[in-house]
């Protein structure tokens, strides 16, 4: 129960600050500090091949094959989270593009496009959130030093690319994060009241216990 409520609110956490520096953009949609210390560090390079091929793990085609592993992966060992994990990233990539973006209304100043918060580090930072909560416990601090990397480094491309300000790229990662650790969350609190009344804590154990013996 504990670890649930933790993980519930870290991932509302992440969701508020998203939203904080999104309600900040409206009135204020220009580059601030970050953004162009950001723009510094990394520059322009639109043609850039690393850039593009990092991107790549932000795209449709990624997000469909990322959550089908997910759910394969968790299904057998618990089918909340592969349920959870599965459906978190696509949630998040749809806030990102059809509430956050049109809400906020901030336009990066060369393509003109909506900015924040960038949906593709969104869905690689949902990928790899939902990643490490279906691993293995031995596995996870690998899986989550990957992910991290793999995010860092995707965030880093959509700047390159100018595709997005840095602060768009923090909020894609506040945004893919805090969905799936809320959903995930959610959909395991009736099991962790469940378990923790019955003294047990996973859907399979509090489902057994609950099962009729002819069942």
């Amino acid at each position: 129960m504990a670890r649930t409520t933790v993980q519930l609110l870290a991932g509302l956490g992440a969701l508020a600050a998203a939203a904080a520096a999104g309600l900040a953009f409206v009135h204020r949609p220009w580059p601030n500090r970050l953004d162009v210390w950001g723009y510094a560090v990394l520059p322009a390079d639109p043609s850039s091949s690393w850039a593009g091929h990092l991107v790549a793990a932000g795209s449709a085609a990624a997000l469909i094959g990322g959550v089908a592993a997910v759910f394969v992966v968790a299904v057998l060992r618990d089918w909340v989270r592969a349920v959870a994990c599965a459906t978190a990233p696509v949630l998040a990539v749809l806030i990102v593009q059809d509430v956050a973006k049109p809400l906020v209304g901030r336009h990066l100043g060369i393509t003109g496009s909506a900015s924040f918060p960038s949906g593709t580090v969104a869905a690689v930072a949902a990928l790899m959130t939902a990643a490490v909560l279906v691993a293995p416990r031995v596995a996870r601090p690998l899986v989550a030093t990957a992910g991290a990397a793999l995010t860092a480094g995707v965030c880093a491309a959509v700047v390159v690319l100018r595709w997005h300000y840095p602060t768009d790229a923090l909020g894609g990662v506040l945004v893919g994060m805090g969905a799936v650790l809320v959903l995930d969350a959610l959909a395991h609190m009736p099991w962790a009241v469940a378990g923790l009344r019955h003294g047990r804590g996973s859907p399979r154990q509090v489902g057994a216990a609950r099962r009729p013996r002819w069942a």
